[in-house]
């Protein structure tokens, strides 16, 4: 690995995210898809099926001394539990991470989101949360994809799921680092996108990673994420982020299957 180029983005009485560049792509016009756990791990399983289904480059990693110590091993080889891949001819950013992050953390996590996507000309974030449900496993496996709603942050973006013919979320609420995006990105004029799918009780988040994948293909039709392999790259992919969690000592208030 060549020497990294180091940008630590700084806010007052608050920790420092690093964002070591490995590698200097052209973005320009581009999406970031946001893969951080927070509420759950749809974002984070449907981020992890478009790295794994498109040609992507390591092109940075995030670390911060207020993050667990934690070194991720796949196929040998250590990884930071915060990296970034892109695919340039594609403009597609995909951040990847398993880490257990204490709330208190989801602030910068969203902050360092936003600025480096506007540092690499980026247009568009993505992110994704659940809604909690009553509807009981049985009735769930009577459909095969979830419903999919959506909000977004600006006039363009509102415009961009009109397009796709993804419903909007006319009242409700968001959570986690989905819902601080979409606060920043509403208050910086910048589009953020957040895809909502119900979690139901008993069915694992692989079911609303599928739904939250087809939707972000309507968003952009380049991207390709292998539906019918994600429910077995999932189980693998939560076995992963579960182990990781077990190696954290903050295990925070979230829950996952």
């Amino acid at each position: 690995m060549k020497d990294a180029i180091v940008l630590i983005l700084s806010y007052s009485s608050s920790p420092n995210i690093e964002i070591r560049t490995i590698k200097e792509v052209n973005l320009k016009g581009g999406t970031v898809l946001d893969g951080f756990p927070s509420i759950g791990l749809i974002n984070a399983i449907a981020s992890g099926c478009f790295v794994h289904s498109l040609k992507n480059e390591l092109v940075a990693v995030l670390d911060s001394l207020a993050f667990p110590a934690l070194s991720v091993i796949y196929n040998g080889t250590p990884n930071f539990p915060a990296r970034i891949y892109a695919n340039e001819n594609l403009k597609l950013a995909f951040l990847i991470s398993e880490l257990n992050l204490d709330q208190s953390m989801y602030y910068y996590v969203s902050k360092t989101i936003l600025q480096w996507a506007k540092k690499n000309e980026c247009e568009l974030v993505i992110s994704a949360a659940g809604m909690p449900t009553e509807i009981s496993n049985s009735s769930a496996k009577k459909s095969k994809i979830q419903d999919i709603y959506a909000v977004a942050s600006t006039k363009k973006a509102q415009e961009k799921l009109e397009k796709a013919e993804i419903v909007q979320l006319s009242s409700g609420s968001v959570t986690g680092i989905p819902a601080l995006l979409l606060n920043e990105g509403s208050w910086m004029n910048f589009d953020v996108i957040v895809l909502l799918t119900k979690v139901i009780k008993d069915v694992s988040d692989f079911r609303a990673a599928a739904a939250i994948s087809e939707a972000v293909m309507k968003l952009l039709p380049d991207a390709s994420c292998d539906i019918n392999s994600l429910i077995k790259e999932a189980e693998i992919i939560e076995k992963n982020l579960r182990e990781a969690r077990l190696e954290q000592p903050n295990s925070g208030s979230n829950v996952y299957r």
